[in-house]
């Protein structure tokens, strides 16, 4: 068999992902570790770098959860806000613990309790697997009687006078859980700017990238794993682009709707959720084993748990015609080993990927957005600036691909370590 020449576009990507790789690799500044006197759980928080003198990253929580791959979230923060703003650190908590266990509120408010004097200081967190920002952080802030999640980025980062201090954490209450309304969330639900701005910057990426190449969503068909607070608002707002949902997953169930699910009927379903999984009385509804999930489409958006995608995943997509990946899920691809690139790099080499670092730093920017002394505090506001955000990072990392088809993922990395490393 004669191997397949190497293109310059291809010597390009294998320098940026050893550039990547030694990124990863490098140890983190700061690491904590804790153990819960009360429960089995046990938790870190992982500082990346001192950059911009603060740090921010999402606090997850589940069984099995490791220190290599609290690591790995928080490099990932780092580039992530290389496209989102503002100027900082990579960090991320993340806790070993049964997030179904009735224990987990008193869980997450030792954790926070016990790292208090980090988050005052230099460290921001927010929502991320099985947290959730409303219902899960802010009240365990309240009750461990920390100001704001946001306080230490705002501390560290933009170090404020007391009365522009007090500004900023106004604005961070007021637009994190600002209602959406019918228009931008779902006419009926209480669906604020935490629950949904992810979810539609990743809409936004997708979107963005048909139109460059001069298309449009329009009877797209669209495969959904995931539907929490990212996946079902990405389907939400890909829909009503006019994508057509096909198949959607979650850990339990499958939906199959081979003609595909409009804007109406994601609606529908966002409506009936049961702790953010499909409905269980939809007669569409099946076991997740049952296998119906792979249907031929053309986007596959990964907005579950990490690492996720194999490589036979990646063959099963191929043989579907699927042409796009949208990474909702941060790290979503099955690596190995810390460092290890070898999915994601087959993945780049054969699909168009948009990274999790590109398309899914919708609420970092809110976050970004809401620190500004101009900035609204109502959703449209917040959704416009993510809106530009997600266009122009887009735009960029095709600009630097030279609008090819493969290599995005490449190419967005290398941009973020660019910005990084210009500090």
């Amino acid at each position: 068999m004669i191997a397949k020449p190497v293109t310059a576009a291809g010597i390009r990507a294998i320098a940026e992902w050893k550039r990547y790789a030694a990124f990863v690799r490098a140890p983190p500044e700061f690491v904590l570790a804790w153990h819960d006197p009360h429960t089995p759980a046990r938790a870190w928080l992982v500082i990346n770098s001192s950059r911009g003198g603060a740090a921010g990253g999402g606090t997850r929580m589940r069984s099995g959860a490791t220190l290599r791959e609290v690591t790995v979230l928080a490099k990932a923060m780092e580039l992530k806000f290389a496209f989102s703003g503002p100027a900082i650190a990579g960090a991320k908590t993340g806790i070993d613990f049964d997030p179904a266990d009735p224990r987990k509120a008193g869980v997450l408010e030792r954790w926070y309790s016990a790292i208090a004097p980090i988050l005052r200081a230099r460290y921001g967190t927010g929502g991320d697997l099985n947290v959730d920002e409303t219902r899960d952080v802010l009240p365990a802030f309240a009750r461990s009687g920390l100001a704001h999640p946001q306080e230490g980025v705002i501390r560290g980062h933009l170090r404020p006078e007391a009365d522009r201090f007090a500004a900023v954490m106004q604005r961070m209450d007021q637009g994190v859980v600002a209602q959406t309304g019918a228009d931008l969330g779902v006419a009926g639900l209480a669906l604020s700017v935490a629950d949904t701005v992810t979810g539609f910057g990743l809409a936004t990426s997708v979107r963005r990238l048909f139109e460059r190449r001069g298309q449009d969503l329009a009877g797209r068909r669209i495969l959904l794993e995931g539907f929490g607070n990212v996946g079902a608002a990405c389907a939400l707002y890909l829909a009503r682009c006019g994508g057509s949902i096909v198949s959607i997953g979650d850990a339990r169930s499958t939906l199959v709707e081979s003609q595909g699910l409009d804007a109406a009927g994601v609606e529908d379903l966002i409506r009936r959720r049961q702790n953010k999984l499909l409905p269980a009385d939809d007669p569409r509804v099946r076991p997740a084993h049952h296998g119906t999930f792979w249907q031929p489409a053309d986007i596959f958006v990964c907005a579950a748990i990490s690492h996720s995608v194999g490589r036979d995943t990646l063959d099963r997509l191929g043989a579907l015609g699927i042409e796009v990946i949208a990474c909702g899920a941060n790290q979503p691809f099955a690596e190995t080993q810390i460092g290890s690139t070898r999915i994601a790099q087959l993945a780049d080499a054969r699909f168009s990927v948009l990274p999790d670092i590109l398309a899914n730093h919708g609420m970092a920017r809110a976050f970004s957005y809401l620190m500004q002394p101009d900035a609204a505090v109502d959703a449209p506001s917040v959704f416009l600036a993510v809106a530009a955000s997600a266009t122009d990072a887009l735009d960029d990392v095709l600009d630097r691909s030279g609008e090819a088809r493969h290599g995005l993922y490449a190419a967005a990395l290398g941009l973020a370590l660019d910005r990084i490393s210009a500090g």
